[in-house]
């Protein structure tokens, strides 16, 4: 929850404008991803094994108000699509969000994918999924080149956000 929390002040930090209905999903999206990178991150450091499955945030938390198992209050990996599953409440659009962020950090790697999602979205106006998403994949393009590009581009093309 702290490491959620987090994330959105890392966007209140960066000048990132919660300007729309996307920009705010794109937030709790956001801090989704940043809480299960930084646990998975510090559990590695630790050498701290597995409990729940990565892409499940905040598993703790969900085990007075979930049924099933294992207990996720969210998950980064659930197979929804831009703009068909915009339902207008934050936190389900930003599963959207979110799940293109994990596959880009599975894809490139924590490191890369952390420093172009962080960068590309300093000073973002607030406007829309796609919008911030090309200028990610610009972001990645100019630090790595473009076979980290095209691969930041796909996780954001599978789930329709371009």
């Amino acid at each position: 929850m702290v490491l959620h929390e987090y994330g959105h002040a890392i966007h209140d930090g960066s000048g990132f404008v919660f300007g729309s209905e996307q920009a705010g999903a794109i937030s709790e999206g956001f801090g989704d991803y940043w809480a299960v990178d930084m646990s998975d991150i510090q559990a590695q450091k630790l050498g701290v094994p597995e409990r729940e499955p990565l892409a499940c945030v905040m598993d703790w938390d969900a085990t007075s108000y979930t049924s099933t198992v294992p207990h996720c209050l969210r998950r980064l990996d659930e197979p929804l699509q831009y703009p068909a599953d915009l339902d207008g409440e934050l936190h389900d659009d930003g599963r959207i969000w979110s799940h293109a962020l994990w596959d880009i950090n599975r894809s490139i790697g924590h490191v890369k994918a952390d420093t172009a999602i962080l960068d590309g979205q300093i000073d973002f106006p607030g406007t829309t999924m796609p919008d911030l998403a090309r200028r990610i994949v610009a972001t990645a393009q100019s630090i790595y080149g473009s076979a980290t590009a095209s691969k930041v581009r796909a996780a954001f093309a599978a789930p329709g956000i371009l």
